[in-house]
């Protein structure tokens, strides 16, 4: 039997030290708009670099046994881990696997866990998501864009810039204000309130 060992990555420029786990884009993206294809920064790293593409595909075999994937993430997540990155690239494809990262997310009570989703426009994944996002240690933000309807009432929202909807903080990593999302910390405080990216 082949065993999968899941790709963490250590982080990134943008987001600072912190771990982060991704699938791959397009395929595991349900709720993508076109806008979003047409836009979608994850694409450019797997046409690129071809470790991505290959570690973020290992990812996404490996969760399909959701037993085998719970237990390695938790292995590649210490319990005093200050925060953790859900999804640089790739999202919420299925119930099952929502599911999966709740389990995970209530394992490590004491590591934020934060992430952005389009899966909230498949109504099959609300219920999941729903579950997902109201765990004291998750901030879980529904991302949008001109092209898609409002929102779920109660979600936190990452906006696109130009979006007339848009409320909320301008990223403060884009705009220079901070070094980077580990060292500004908004998106993954609790209470905090919505967010706005420029496209990048």
């Amino acid at each position: 039997m082949i065993v999968l060992k899941a790709c963490v990555g250590a982080g990134n420029r943008k987001v600072g030290k912190i771990p982060t786990f991704s699938l791959p884009s397009r395929l595991t993206c349900p709720g993508a708009s076109t806008w979003c294809i047409q836009h979608c920064y994850a694409r450019r790293f797997e046409r690129l670099r071809a470790f991505c593409r290959m570690g973020y595909s290992r990812n996404l075999v490996l969760s399909w046994d959701t037993e085998r994937f719970v237990s390695t993430i938790l292995d590649k997540i210490p319990p005093d881990l200050s925060c953790f990155r859900i999804h640089v690239s790739g999202d919420y494809y299925d119930a099952a696997y929502c599911q999966a990262w709740q389990r995970i997310c209530l394992a490590r009570p004491f590591v934020r866990f934060y992430a952005y989703t389009r899966s909230w426009v498949v109504p099959e994944l609300g219920p999941a998501l729903e579950q997902l996002r109201a765990l004291r240690n998750v901030a879980l933000f529904a991302s949008t864009d001109l092209t898609m309807p409002p929102p779920p009432e109660g979600w936190r929202v990452a906006f696109v810039e130009g979006d007339p909807r848009a409320t909320g903080i301008k990223c403060r990593e884009q705009n220079g204000l901070s070094d980077s999302c580990l060292s500004c910390r908004y998106c993954f405080m609790p209470g905090a309130g919505n967010v706005v990216f420029r496209v990048h």
